[in-house]
This record gives C-alpha cells, sequence and structure tokens, in this order.
C-alpha cells in the first residue's frame, strides 16, 4: 500500500467512526419520553397488558390490542424498545422519585408479570413491529 493510500485508508476509516458513533449519540438523545415519544407513552397498552398477562377485565380485547399496537406503531423503530422500558419502569426524576409511565403490581397481577408480557408487545405474536435491533425484538 503506498504512503497516500494508507493515509486516505485511516482518514476514510476515522471519518466512519466518527459517523457511526455520531449517530448512535443522536439515537441516545433523542429516545426521551417527550422528545421522540410522548409522556407516560403506551397509556392504551396498560389494559391490554393487564388482560393478557393476568385475566383481568376487557370486554372486547382484541380492539383494546389494535389500540396499542397502533400507539406503539407510531414511536419510531429505532425508540420502541425506549419507549417500552418508560412504559414498564417509569422514569425516575430528581431525588429518586418515579414519574411517567411505570407499571404497577396489582393483587393477583404482580409487576414482574406485567413485564414479561409487555417485553412481547413488539414480537409477531403481539403488534409485529421492527425495533432498533431489525428485528421484532427488544
Amino acid at each position: 500500500m503506498a504512503p497516500n493510500d494508507h493515509f486516505l485508508f485511516l482518514l476514510l476509516s476515522g471519518s466512519i467512526l466518527l459517523s457511526v458513533l455520531a449517530v448512535s449519540a443522536a439515537v441516545d438523545y433523542k429516545c426521551r419520553p417527550g422528545v421522540a415519544f410522548p409522556h407516560n407513552p403506551l397509556a392504551t397498552c396498560r389494559p391490554y397488558v393487564l388482560n393478557r398477562a393476568c385475566g383481568r377485565g376487557l370486554g372486547l380485547p382484541m380492539l383494546v390490542k389494535e389500540r396499542c399496537c397502533r400507539e406503539l406503531a407510531v414511536v419510531s423503530g429505532r425508540c420502541r424498545c425506549e419507549a417500552l422500558r418508560v412504559f414498564m419502569d417509569g422514569v425516575r426524576a430528581e431525588g429518586g422519585r418515579v414519574v411517567e409511565g411505570q407499571l404497577g403490581g396489582l393483587r393477583g397481577c404482580p409487576t414482574e408479570v406485567q413485564r414479561g408480557f409487555a417485553a412481547t408487545l413488539v414480537t409477531p405474536a403481539e403488534c409485529n413491529l421492527r425495533t432498533i435491533s431489525g428485528g421484532t425484538w427488544c
């Protein structure tokens, strides 16, 4: 490899690396409640999660599922996993107080059971939506 070719290769490699890092930083920065998706994301999914995870309520589960999937589909694929995380865990504000989202444990329907089902919302059996991974999983 000639000296100029080697220099050009290093310059090109460095440029690509910086571009990848910039995109990664931009994705992390923008996948926040109120920026990439609404505050308290996926509110229509809570009744569906309660029904599917614990058999609670709902006379029309398919209608509620459609609403939930529509709400999740509006969120960019690169931010769906983060929206699900906020939906499940909420966001901690200063002082440790949880704000936004957050599934809560109910008698006979523990939070972990709800979280387990909520994590499947992007899968083919549920909403069949792509995520940042390129597949239908988080």
